[in-house]
């Protein structure tokens, strides 16, 4: 195991867990059972790796992510900030994979962008880009990126909705003209045809603050 500065802003890394030297970890982060943090890779801070988690060289966790049990982040994959990727979740990074060739150099990069979850079960096929606050339902199989707070299930995925930053359906529809405003953020969502945009409230649940220890909005 890597050792890590004891200051209390230091990473946690739980005695069977491996973090490779070359390897950068954030503060306030928490590596749990068994995890492996490859050399090269990067974590943010105030990030939570599940117990069986792994982290790829050339892979890149943002700050206030969660990755629930063995779930891999593979190179060439990046997550954005405040990613929630449930357990049991796949990403691969070639489309078609033969145990005779060797495609590393061929890898094609996925981006999860800010917010995203990525249900359990649920897969993420190469070269995709899941849009920002992205809700990739559980056994759901993402072959092409989604938009920006879509609400997508099934294998292929297709879309069926939005939901909000916080975590609520949105009550609009797919194509159209509306706005609908979140009760618990104050976040106003305008859909304009087929696209929905966020105007964050007085508190941006997403909004990130470098350095200090996360404190996560609390369902009441």
């Amino acid at each position: 195991m890597t050792k890590l500065d004891k200051d209390a802003s230091a990473p946690f890394v739980h005695p069977s867990a491996i973090v490779e030297e070359g390897a950068k970890v954030g503060k306030y982060t928490k590596i749990w059972f068994f995890s492996h943090v490859a050399p090269g890779a990067v974590i943010g801070e105030n990030c939570s790796l599940g117990q069986n988690t792994y982290v790829e060289w050339n892979a890149i966790v943002g700050n206030g992510c969660r990755l629930g049990n063995s779930v891999s982040i593979y190179s060439h994959v990046e997550l954005e900030d405040f990613v929630f990727c449930a357990p049991y979740m796949v990403f691969t990074h070639i489309s078609f994979p033969r145990a005779a060739v060797n495609r590393h150099a061929v890898f094609k990069k996925t981006l999860v962008k800010t917010g995203t979850t990525l249900g359990a079960n649920s897969t993420v096929v190469p070269d995709v880009t899941c849009g920002v606050g992205t809700f990739l339902a559980a056994g759901a199989t993402l072959t092409k990126s989604s938009k920006d707070w879509s609400m997508m299930v099934g294998t292929p995925a297709r879309q069926v909705g939005w939901v909000s930053a916080f975590g609520e359906k949105i009550d609009l529809p797919l194509l159209g003209e509306g706005e609908w405003r979140c009760t618990h953020t104050s976040d106003i969502y305008v859909l304009n045809g087929a696209e929905l945009t966020r105007h964050p409230g007085p508190r941006d649940i997403l909004k990130y603050v470098p350095g200090e220890r996360l404190e996560r909005m609390e369902v009441r």
